[in-house]
């Protein structure tokens, strides 16, 4: 079961080009969602917007943007795992060189450092994760609205 986690991450780490979100401007979604194939709807929450991207499989992937504009963290959930090449941008960087801080017997990956946050757990066909940076979260917030 781990080799099938491990196997998943690979593709979904695999090469392309990027457009990048995490840590982006709100624009960025946009290309994400057309980068993606998915249907892109943004939700105003209290403190920051929520965009949503449905994939056509039905994986929703979410960005979080700040008041300020900018991409703070993303989370998915579904059958697969979405490009994350795609949605990390220049992040991805900190995910291929990060550190694990945790792995559960629930296939559960966690790299977690002062800049960067990502974990990621499932199995064939459900899949959910999410990465942030903290010092892009707005301060009326904190990390936990990044599910």
């Amino acid at each position: 079961m781990r080799f099938l986690l491990i196997s998943a991450l690979l593709v979904a780490l695999g090469s392309g080009s990027a457009w990048a979100a995490l840590g982006e401007n709100v624009a960025s979604v946009e290309l994400d969602a057309q980068a993606l194939g998915g249907q892109h709807v943004t939700v105003p929450k209290t403190g920051f917007d929520l965009h949503q991207i449905t994939l056509k499989d039905g994986t929703i992937v979410n960005e979080f943007v700040s008041p300020a504009g900018t991409v703070f963290g993303i989370s998915w959930q579904g059958h697969v795992i979405p490009n994350l090449h795609q949605l990390l941008g220049s992040y991805m960087v900190s995910l291929q060189q990060g550190q694990r801080t945790a792995v559960s017997p629930r296939r559960a990956i966690t790299i977690q450092g002062d800049n960067f946050v990502f974990s990621s757990m499932g199995h064939m066909r459900s899949f959910h994760g999410r990465a942030y940076v903290p010092g892009l979260i707005p301060s009326n917030l904190t990390a936990e609205v990044v599910q």
